[in-house]
């Protein structure tokens, strides 16, 4: 019996460790608040046309992905940060000040004739892609890190 209730266990940890993420759909109001707060803001008046609740089932890490009209999708983590905005439309653009001030200034003075369709934040660090193709990667001070055309 002992045997059996061993090879179960072993049975059920390795079903975890190999196992896909969980997706599920959710509304809108089972997002974190802080991310509720962020659509509330950044996006007021644009309809939200699905909210994904991404676990990861090894670590068990809670991801979500919020699209809106506009092909616009934000996605943020679990505490409800955001982590990446993508804009798929030309007709879409990103708004403005969804980071730090001296960053926005850093675009301004030297990206202002492109057009972001990408911005991914880490908490150290903005990634911004543009339309052109190229990406440039800002620091939290407002310094950039790295440009590529």
């Amino acid at each position: 019996m002992k045997k059996i209730v061993a090879l179960l266990a072993v049975a059920m940890f390795a079903s975890f460790a190999w196992a896909d993420d969980i997706e599920k759909k959710i509304a809108l109001q089972e997002l974190p608040e802080k991310a509720q707060e962020f659509i509330a803001t950044y996006f007021q008046g644009v309809k939200v046309k699905k909210v994904i609740k991404t676990i990861d089932a090894n670590n068990f890490i809670e991801e979500f992905d919020v699209y809106l009209a506009g092909k616009i999708q934000v996605e943020f983590d679990m505490v409800g940060a955001w982590n990446e905005i993508s804009l798929k439309s030309k007709k879409t653009t990103m708004p403005r000040f969804i980071y730090p001030t001296h960053i926005t200034d850093t675009l301004d003075e030297q990206f202002a004739d492109k057009r972001i369709i990408k911005v991914s934040n880490d908490g150290m660090e903005y990634e911004f892609n543009f339309s052109d193709g190229s990406e440039v990667t800002i620091n939290a001070l407002g310094k950039v890190v790295e440009f590529e055309k």
